[in-house]
């Protein structure tokens, strides 16, 4: 069950979903299952359980959020819950993904027992909560130099954790009037829509007058439900409503079918991180357009044709260009990159680092991994 990283070692990964088919956080059933295989046990703390096959070793422990539980109830479960593992002393080191406040609420059971706390966090925003959990934290974990906001000696890159058992290049694509372009994500201001729209519109005037959008996602938030009519709005204003998909939300073992229907995906953000979307989409087989800078080691000198600027005519130009190579070329180079996705962010080697990180913690030495202030200083 455990190697020589992990050891005896016993974690407590605190999530706001453990579900296999989530449409949001499936990564984390991933990362649950892989993290198993390094460590002696592991315990998960998720706010909604819902469908898991996990390894004999893995304890869930659920806020009942998926029955209707309320949150003040919810809240109460997880002090319990958290106070009982590591007051306890079941285990060694506590990773709480994503949600800083998670890292705030655990601390003072984490520092009454000398346990030691982590903070997986893989975003731009920059929030008082996060700044503050960044104080009380004994590391913070983070996919790229660029997906952690401050510039911490004590935030570690370790790349992502894909799975790339799940995310592989189908055995086939099926036959298609045009060529397809893909987009998903949270449909949400921050991550960019217009664009892909605008660009789609300038394709269809172009070359590629077949050309169509399959958007993948739907809106976390009540304030992003706007947005969607925005988007629609936008598109019949260009004339393209007929040629934009709004997919909706795609399962999480479904969502290698949606990258492997597309003849190229577009991951776009207002400002730069190393998001998963675009390394579930090249792990695929999958050509990837991006503005987001993050990408810049994924690609190598490849960047030249697949990184492009941020205006709407700068990703038409692009996806123009993609799209006009030859079948060989566009393989030779997607190859190239899946090649990079696979060694550098696949589920086995991060939990293989994030247990390096853990075990460092607890014998009490510095995890050696290039820092998020060392990255950016060399940059």
């Amino acid at each position: 069950m455990s190697d020589a990283n992990g050891g005896d070692l016993r974690l407590l990964f605190v999530t706001q979903e453990l579900d296999r088919t989530s449409t949001n956080l499936a990564v984390a059933h991933t990362w649950a299952a892989e993290l198993a295989r390094q460590s002696a046990a592991v315990h998960v703390l998720a706010a909604r359980v819902g469908e898991v096959d996990l390894p004999p070793n893995v304890h869930v422990h659920g806020l009942g959020r998926e029955r209707g539980r309320s949150r003040r109830m919810a809240a109460l479960a997880f002090g319990a819950i958290g106070a009982r593992l590591i007051l306890g002393r079941r285990v060694d080191v506590v990773v709480a993904h994503m949600v800083p406040a998670y890292a705030v609420a655990l601390w003072p059971f984490t520092r009454a027992t000398s346990t030691k706390l982590a903070l997986w966090y893989a975003s731009h925003g920059l929030t008082p909560m996060l700044r503050r959990a960044n104080q009380l934290i004994d590391a913070a974990v983070t996919a790229s130099y660029d997906s952690y906001p401050i510039q911490s000696e004590h935030a570690y890159v370790l790349g992502h954790g894909i799975d790339t058992q799940r995310f592989r290049p189908p055995a086939e694509r099926g036959a298609e009037t045009g060529p397809v372009i893909g987009m998903a994500g949270r449909l949400t201001p921050l991550k960019g829509f217009e664009p892909g729209i605008q660009a789609l519109g300038e394709l269809r005037r172009g070359k590629f007058p077949d050309a169509r959008l399959r958007i993948a996602g739907e809106p976390f938030y009540a304030s992003d439900r706007g947005y969607v009519d925005e988007l629609k709005g936008l598109a019949d204003r260009l004339g393209v409503r007929n040629a934009v998909e709004f997919v909706g939300a795609v399962r999480g073992d479904a969502m290698a079918g949606f990258y492997g229907s597309l003849d190229v995906f577009v991951n776009w953000r207002a400002k730069p991180a190393l998001d998963k979307t675009g390394l579930e989409a090249l792990a695929c087989g999958t050509p990837l357009i991006t503005n987001n800078s993050a990408y810049g080691g994924v690609m190598g000198e490849l960047a030249r044709d697949f990184l492009v600027g941020d205006s709407s005519a700068e990703l038409s130009a692009g996806l123009d260009g993609v799209l006009s190579l030859s079948a060989g070329v566009r393989r030779a180079a997607v190859g190239q990159m899946r090649a990079t996705v696979l060694q550098e962010h696949g589920a086995p080697g991060l939990a293989d680092r994030l247990t390096a990180v853990c075990s460092a913690l607890r014998m009490g030495v510095r995890p050696d991994f290039p820092s998020v202030a060392a990255a950016r200083t060399s940059s």
